[in-house]
C-alpha cells in the first residue's frame, strides 16, 4: 500500500490537476482536501515503526495538515490523537454510506466494501503552522498563509443551569452554542484572521423538540447571540456553514450522548459571500422557522489576499429542496435530489456572475447527508442522478445524518478550486 504525497508546490501528478482561472493559467492552490478511509490510514500509519515513525509518516504523507475531520466509527478512535496529538480533529458522529453500483468495476474495487468510518484531512501550502489547544478549543495557523483550521468540542451536560424558581429553563444546547462560537470569534480576532470561510456544525437530535423548541432552533438562536455579542453581521456578509444532526438518542435527562461539534475555516481576508436566486436568503427567513433566523450565506468564494495568484475556492453550504423559503417534494429523496443539484447549479451561475469561476457541477467535491441510511435502492439511485449531473468519475462522500428540518430528507454540500485527493 502508498499513499501519494505532495511537495509544498502541490504538484503530485497522480492527484486532479491544479485548478485554471477562467483565462486558462493555472494557478496554485491554497489548499488540499484529502479523504481517506479508517482501512488505509491505518496501514499508513501500521507501517511506520513506532509513534515517532508514525507521526513522520503522516506528515509526509499530509504536508501541511491544518486539522481532520473523523466520520463514523474513527470519531471514538484515538487513532490520530495518539499519533499526531497536536493535529486538530473534529469528531462528526455520522456512519459513512457506500452506495451499491451496478458496474462490475465498481463491484470488484475495495472500495465496494462497505466502510462506516473515513476521515477528511484539510493542507495548505505553509511550513509555517503552530498548533493550540485552549481547553474544549484546538487550532493550527499559519501566519504565511493566514489561515487557521480550528475545532471545539463541548458536550451539553456541561451547560445544564437550574432556572431560578417559575423561571423558564434555559435551553443547554443553545448556550453550548453560544459559548462555541464566542470561542470562535474571539480567536479569530486574536489572530488577526477575522473572516471565518466555511464553518461545519454537527448538533446531536436536531430535530427533536426540547423546552418546547426544536433543537435546531436552539441552535440558531445560540448562534445568532454569539454573532450579536461578538458585533458580527448578521445578514449580507456571513460565512458559508452547515448544520447537520448526528444519529442518536438523548438519554432519560435529555442529554445527548454525542457532543455539539463545531469545526471551522477562516482567514485574514475575506471571502464573497453568495445567495441563491431560486432561495429566500437563509438569514431573511420569515419567523416560521424560528424566532432567530439561520446565520449563514449560500456558498462563499474566497481568493487569498489581493495579488496573491490563487487559485479561488469556492465552499457551498449545505443545499437542500427549498425553493424560496418552502421545502419542497416532501417524502419524494429523488425528486429533492433533483431539486437540491438545481439549486447547487443555480449557486454557481450566481458565483460566476460575481466573478468566481466558472465552475461546473463537474468541478465539485461533494459530501451528500443521507436521512434514510438504510434504503439501499434510495441510495443507490441518488448516487445515480449525482453521476449523471457531475459526471461518471465524481466521487461523493455519503453519511448519514438527520437534516435541519424533519421535511428535508437529503442534504448536499460542496466545494471547489482547491486540491482534492480521495484515497479508498
Amino acid at each position: 500500500m502508498s499513499v501519494q504525497t505532495v511537495d509544498a508546490g502541490w504538484r503530485s501528478q497522480s492527484m486532479t490537476s491544479a485548478p485554471v482561472a477562467p483565462h486558462g493559467h493555472a494557478l496554485q492552490s491554497a489548499l488540499r482536501l484529502v479523504q481517506i478511509d479508517r482501512a488505509r490510514l491505518a496501514a499508513l500509519l501500521g507501517s511506520a515503526s513506532g509513534e515517532d515513525g508514525a507521526a513522520a509518516a503522516f506528515d509526509q504523507a499530509f504536508p501541511g495538515a491544518m486539522g481532520a475531520v473523523c466520520m463514523g466509527a474513527a470519531a471514538h478512535e484515538p487513532v490520530l490523537a495518539d499519533t499526531v496529538p497536536d493535529l486538530p480533529l473534529a469528531p462528526v458522529h455520522m456512519t459513512q454510506l457506500v452506495p451499491q453500483r451496478a458496474t462490475a468495476e465498481w463491484q470488484n474495487s475495495p472500495s465496494a466494501a462497505h466502510e462506516a468510518s473515513c476521515y477528511e484531512i484539510w493542507q495548505c501550502a505553509a511550513d509555517d503552522l503552530r498548533s493550540v489547544r485552549r481547553g474544549a478549543l484546538h487550532y493550527r495557523y499559519s501566519e504565511a498563509a493566514g489561515l487557521v483550521f480550528g475545532s471545539i468540542v463541548l458536550n451539553e451536560a456541561d451547560f445544564v443551569v437550574q432556572p431560578a424558581a417559575q423561571a423558564p429553563m434555559e435551553a443547554p444546547l443553545e448556550r453550548a452554542t453560544e459559548a462555541a462560537y464566542r470561542m470562535l470569534f474571539d480567536l479569530l480576532d486574536a489572530l488577526d484572521m477575522p473572516h471565518p470561510l466555511r464553518i461545519w456544525n454537527t448538533v446531536p437530535a436536531i430535530n427533536v423538540e426540547q423546552h418546547g423548541v426544536e433543537r435546531y432552533r436552539q441552535f440558531n438562536a445560540g448562534r445568532q447571540h454569539a454573532f450579536e455579542a461578538c458585533r458580527r453581521a448578521l445578514t449580507g456578509s456571513v460565512p458559508a456553514a452547515c448544520a447537520l444532526g448526528s444519529v442518536g438518542p438523548l438519554s432519560a435527562e435529555g442529554v445527548p450522548g454525542e457532543p455539539l461539534a463545531v469545526y471551522f475555516l477562516a482567514s485574514r481576508t475575506p471571502a464573497d459571500a453568495i445567495e441563491n436566486p431560486r432561495q429566500v436568503s437563509a438569514f431573511d427567513y420569515p419567523a416560521q422557522y424560528g424566532a432567530r433566523a439561520p446565520t449563514f450565506a449560500r456558498a462563499a468564494a474566497w481568493s487569498g489576499a489581493p495579488g496573491a495568484e490563487l487559485a479561488p475556492v469556492l465552499f457551498i453550504s449545505g443545499t437542500a429542496s427549498i425553493v424560496g423559503h418552502r421545502t419542497v417534494h416532501p417524502g419524494d429523496v429523488l425528486a429533492q435530489t433533483r431539486e437540491t443539484l438545481a439549486n447547487l447549479a443555480a449557486v454557481l451561475d450566481q458565483a460566476a456572475r460575481q466573478g468566481h469561476g466558472p465552475f461546473a457541477l463537474v468541478d465539485l467535491a461533494f459530501k451528500v447527508y443521507v436521512r434514510d441510511g438504510a434504503d439501499t435502492a434510495a441510495l443507490a439511485a441518488i448516487d445515480k442522478l449525482l453521476r449523471e449531473a457531475a459526471g461518471p468519475h465524481v466521487q461523493p462522500l455519503y453519511l448519514h445524518a438527520d437534516v435541519c428540518r424533519s421535511d428535508l430528507l437529503i442534504e448536499i454540500e460542496a466545494s471547489a478550486g482547491h486540491e482534492m485527493a480521495s484515497l479508498a
